[in-house]
């Protein structure tokens, strides 16, 4: 077709080679002078020829809604490079009408866009989801470094809901927590998590929990939403643990299997929030599984299994708790800075006194005495002098008058003596 002379055209209102016009390869000015000449003329657009004077017209939104029937020409324009500046808003047209004819032509143009066109093709392709670019996409993934290519392209894998895209997608996850803290991406990791959200597959679920409380709370929520989405027992179980939901915890049937099963995972948190899942299950097989945190390599950890050990009260526990109670290689409750539980910021040592006096069982009563007698820090005392109080033996009186003068705290201490000296004696 020879360059038609649009100017002459509209002056002898030639509609019919108007409208050819529009199809014209090579200038794409020409088809938007046509465009625009069929228009003043008062040309009515219809069928096929009606499309190309809306692209040429750049009427985006319009040929959205016309939908299936613009897919081709659309097409058409997408393989003409003399049409390049019309190629960015038809790519993003075609991923709004989600027509999978699209899909082909799309994955060609991805091998030849520039980057920035290319990322608005990840997204057509995402928007379209179709399970034929799970494969290019999970290649792209794993060869292009571009920080906001490769969100686009996990986004676009998590559209597709294809479980062939779990994998690399842990991957990733896995690559940027290996990172240095500095280093890494919170962009690709936050995509990661939604986009695992909407695969809905249960191998995400504990590479999702693994992030809890490592970075931010805005990470957190986006956790949370990943495992209100996949939304198996699993899932209903973490996110129950992770928000301390009591109610919800126990309505999950096995509850305690998977309490006992997240003991083991790497992440201090969920493994303290397990401890907590144990306390609240109140099955008599929690003590000898939560006994075996003590020996955590996280001091919070181990603090928050003597707390739980503590609340649930069984006599099972006294004896590992007094082997924590005397253990002087713990750190002065001065130097200990966990996190706050529920009623303590203490060293383990501390904690274990608390949780002894809450059990209430006289074999504490000897290794309590020896606290005493070490002039531990003030603390540990007060925490004994309380746990002595709750053992209800007056013959700690003298072991507590005597601590009260090396503690910068007496009142406690003080406490307890009262506590005790109104505790009548009966004959036996």
């Amino acid at each position: 077709m020879f360059k038609p002379n649009i100017k002459r055209l509209k002056s002898k209102k030639k509609v019919n080679h108007l409208i050819k016009a529009l199809q014209y390869k090579n200038d794409w000015n020409i088809r938007i002078s046509a465009a625009a000449s069929l228009s003043e003329i008062g040309w009515e657009p219809n069928g096929e020829d009606g499309i190309f004077y809306l692209i040429a017209l750049k009427e985006w939104t319009k040929l959205i809604k016309i939908g299936a029937p613009a897919v081709e020409p659309l097409i058409l324009v997408l393989q003409d490079q003399d049409s390049f500046p019309l190629h960015c808003e038809t790519i993003k047209v075609l991923g709004a009408i989600k027509d999978k004819r699209a899909v082909e032509p799309l994955l060609n143009a991805l091998r030849d866009c520039k980057m920035h066109l290319r990322e608005e093709v990840v997204r057509a392709l995402g928007q379209i989801g179709d399970k034929a670019v799970v494969k290019p996409l999970i290649s792209m993934l794993r060869n292009e470094d571009a920080i906001t290519f490769r969100c686009e392209t996990i986004r676009a894998l998590g559209s597709t809901k294809d479980k062939r895209a779990v994998e690399p997608l842990i991957n990733v996850l896995q690559q940027e927590s290996r990172k240095p803290r500095f280093d890494t991406n919170m962009n690709i990791i936050m995509e990661v998590i939604i986009a695992l959200g909407k695969i809905k597959d249960e191998r995400a679920i504990t590479h999702l929990v693994s992030l809890y409380n490592v970075n931010t709370d805005y990470l957190n929520k986006k956790i949370q939403n990943a495992l209100f989405t996949i939304n198996t027992e699993l899932s209903n179980f973490y996110s129950a643990i992770l928000n301390s939901d009591e109610n919800r915890l126990l309505e999950i049937d096995n509850g305690f299997d998977l309490a006992v099963e997240a003991l083991y995972h790497k992440n201090n948190w969920v493994r303290r929030q397990a401890i907590w899942a144990l306390m609240i299950i109140k099955d008599y097989r929690a003590v000898e599984q939560i006994k075996k945190e003590l020996n955590d390599i996280d001091l919070i950890v181990v603090s928050y299994a003597i707390y739980a050990l503590g609340e649930i009260g069984d006599d099972r526990a006294v004896t590992p708790l007094i082997d924590m109670l005397l253990n002087k290689d713990f750190s002065s409750c001065n130097d200990w800075n966990s996190s706050t539980f529920a009623e303590h910021r203490c060293s383990p040592r501390a904690e274990a006194a608390v949780a002894l006096g809450k059990i209430k069982d006289k074999r504490a009563y000897e290794a309590l005495i020896t606290v005493f007698e070490e002039n531990g820090c003030d603390c540990l005392i007060e925490k004994s002098a309380w746990a002595l109080s709750e053992l209800s033996n007056k013959s700690a009186i003298h072991a507590l008058k005597s601590a009260k003068n090396h503690t910068n705290n007496p009142r406690a201490v003080k406490k307890a003596i009262d506590k005790l000296e109104k505790i009548k004696c009966y004959p036996r």
